[in-house]
């Protein structure tokens, strides 16, 4: 099978200026002292892409990702190395960058197709299902100046996204209007990468979109290519060790090596053990005003009561808090939840304490079996009471506590977010 992107030995420098003023006495330099220092976005990047693969590329914000797939579209120049692409490409970069804001949206998409290479007869077979597929409205017919950015973006997309290219590229660029056209963006997206029609390249912040779609991955550090391989892999080693400011590269490259060997080796020998990984925090905790209680010392323990953050699919573990009350309750009510990382509450969890004395402290545990697929979740935890025939919050912390579930490699049932672990039945009637 042929290659329909070639990219050999591209770096791609910039140079910076501690003042804008340096640039000026560089160039008027007569004796040819520098002011600036090189960095490299970039550095010695060598890959090829089949007809019909679908390759994903993550990496940290600033490791070089999209200066690479702009380099790839033609938007950059590499300073050096060279790009071969084969078939007719279309980016997904800035959606609607190049719409004129003085003509109408229908005029701007017959012009952005001109520019792709379509006569105006192709173009007028394909702009029913652009226009049906932006959802915008009478406004095709509107100058671009009265549109919201929203708009520009949806049009942009939909433009991109139906001229049938042979090469794809998207650079996170699907977080388009509401949560409807959102995911009609992504099942536009699937379909495509599914049929192998398509060549497609596209970066992703969402290691499950990776896994989902693509047939490799590409994990990119400080501008260099650090990983080729398996989406999984590369994707939970990514999340496993992107997290702290200093990223061991060699560690990374001997633990794929490791995962990678471990596929030869017996069923029995495959697992993923659970553990404590100190780089997964949360960054969005939130702490409601103590009002009679306090929550601390939140946890959570595998079966041999291990502090662990890091789970594996169908073991039991327990999510575990403690709360120092001040003041006598009848009865309080405490609670969890498990959301994903848009928010949406997955599951949770209440229990009911009687007779509840002023300062003590009470150890509430949760117990339960990991269902969850591969990805990230947080825990939640609060209590209540009614005091006075008023239903009051008396402590709580939302995302309190980070977890992560790494799925085995040769788990196919990560489809979606929870396993239900359905058992099929069919009958011929």
């Amino acid at each position: 099978m042929s290659h329909a992107i070639i990219v050999k030995n591209i770096s791609k420098s910039y140079r910076l200026y501690k003042d804008p003023k340096d640039r000026l006495k560089e160039s008027l330099s007569f004796s040819g002292k520098s002011y600036h220092h090189d960095f490299l976005a970039n550095n010695d990047i060598s890959f090829g892409i089949k007809k019909g693969e679908v390759v994903g590329i993550v990496g940290k914000n600033g490791s070089g990702k999209s200066t690479l797939l702009k380099m790839i579209t033609g938007v950059l120049t590499p300073s050096s190395g060279s790009i071969h692409v084969d078939d007719n490409i279309t980016a997904l970069l800035e959606l609607g960058a190049g719409f004129n804001p003085e003509m109408t949206g229908l005029e701007n998409l017959y012009l952005s197709g001109s520019i792709s290479g379509f006569s105006e007869k192709e173009m007028k077979e394909k702009i029913e299902t652009i226009i049906e597929f932006a959802e915008i409205g009478a406004f095709i017919h509107q100058p671009l100046k009265t549109y919201s950015s929203g708009m520009k973006a949806r049009l942009g997309f939909a433009f991109a996204i139906n001229i049938e290219p042979e090469v794809l590229i998207i650079d996170e660029a699907l977080s388009v209007g509401d949560a409807a056209f959102q995911r009609k963006c992504y099942a536009k997206i699937e379909e495509m990468c599914t049929s192998k029609e398509v060549t497609v390249l596209f970066v992703s912040h969402s290691g499950g979109v990776i896994k989902q779609l693509c047939d490799r991955a590409i994990l990119l550090h400080s501008g260099k290519l650090i990983l080729d391989g398996t989406p999984k892999k590369v994707v939970n080693l990514y999340e496993k060790f992107m997290g702290s400011k200093d990223v061991d590269i060699s560690k990374i490259k001997s633990e794929y090596k490791k995962m990678m060997e471990k596929e030869n080796k017996p069923e029995q020998e495959k697992q993923t053990k659970s553990y404590f990984n100190q780089n997964i925090k949360s960054v969005s905790r939130v702490e409601t005003h103590q009002n009679g209680a306090k929550i601390f010392d939140i946890k959570l323990l595998d079966s041999d009561e291990n502090i662990v953050n890091v789970l594996e699919k169908y073991k039991v573990y327990t999510y575990c808090y403690s709360i120092e009350y001040f003041e006598d309750f009848e009865s309080v009510n405490v609670a969890m939840r498990i959301k994903n990382t848009q928010g949406i509450i997955l599951t949770g969890d209440a229990q009911e304490i009687q007779n509840v004395q002023k300062n003590k402290t009470y150890e509430i545990r949760f117990e339960f079996k990991n269902i969850l697929n591969s990805g990230d979740y947080f825990f939640n935890c609060g209590s209540s009471a009614t005091r006075y025939g008023q239903f009051e919050l008396l402590h709580q912390i939302l995302d309190n506590y980070m977890f992560k579930v790494l799925v085995d490699d040769n788990d196919d049932t990560s489809r979606g977010m929870i396993d239900f672990n359905f058992k099929g039945t069919q009958t011929c009637i």
